[in-house]
């Protein structure tokens, strides 16, 4: 509560000091063990194919072979930090700054226009129904980033040839962005640990699985907007990541 300056105010303002400071250390710790406990099994991987490299009677395509896993366990290690980095200075962060109105459609439509690659390459169809005129006030860079998570999600399970949507309508006080996928959905094992740091599932074309710390992000950006992520699988099959966002008095332009 807002006191009087007062020495009762000067101790208010000592304990809130000592109370951040005893939890950033316990968030520091949390995060040094979490990130140490990842980072094991990359540079396990990178040790063994090192050690391997080292014998003269292997050919040059298991050498070249060896060479590309150590490349990509060291990306894997740099996505980890990186993320978490990001990550760790959103959590930071007590409020946005600076808000600007941000188109909805356009922003999609950038999003979807940079993965078209990776649509490309499983033949994946994104159908998009958002009203231009669709707008909310917010970071346009942080909201980038949230929905390109969903989306890159959307791709990694959705079986080849599928359908992805990604749609907006006004819910009540808020705007919800919804990113739809046809692909396996959620076991009922995982559903309790979605945002769960560094826990991800394994992709089902490559086997491979994500820095799991993009949920957390797009948790950490809906919070900063005041909103909310909710998932959840669909009726029949496929699954549903859904963006609440509140509305605003110029949602709509």
């Amino acid at each position: 509560p807002k006191l009087a300056d007062t020495e009762l105010k000067t101790m208010g303002i000592a304990f809130e000091k000592m109370r951040e400071a005893l939890a950033g250390r316990a968030y520091v710790e949390q995060y040094v063990e979490a990130l140490t406990h990842e980072i094991k099994s990359p540079i396990s991987a990178i040790r063994g194919a090192a050690e391997i490299m080292e014998d003269a009677s292997i050919t040059p395509e298991q050498r070249a072979g060896f060479l590309a896993n150590i490349h990509s366990e060291t990306v894997r290690i740099q996505e980890l930090v990186d993320r978490m980095l990001k990550l760790t200075e959103l959590e930071a962060r007590r409020a946005l700054g600076s808000r600007a109105p941000v188109a909805l459609a356009t922003l999609v439509r950038t999003i979807v226009e940079g993965v078209d690659p990776a649509l490309a390459t499983k033949q994946l169809r994104v159908a998009i129904d958002i009203a231009d005129n669709l707008t909310i006030q917010g970071d346009s860079m942080l909201l980038h980033i949230a929905v390109s998570n969903l989306v890159q999600n959307a791709i990694d399970f959705s079986p080849r040839c599928g359908r992805i949507a990604v749609a907006c309508e006004v819910a009540g006080s808020m705007i919800e962005l919804r990113v739809e996928d046809e692909g396996p959905g959620i076991p009922d094992f995982a559903q309790s640990r979605l945002f769960e740091k560094f826990f991800s599932l394994e992709r089902p074309d490559t086997g491979k699985k994500s820095t799991g710390l993009g949920l957390n992000f797009v948790r950490e950006v809906a919070s900063l907007h005041k909103g909310r992520i909710q998932l959840e699988n669909l009726p029949t099959a496929g699954f549903r990541a859904s963006l609440f966002l509140p509305l605003s008095k110029s949602t709509l332009v």
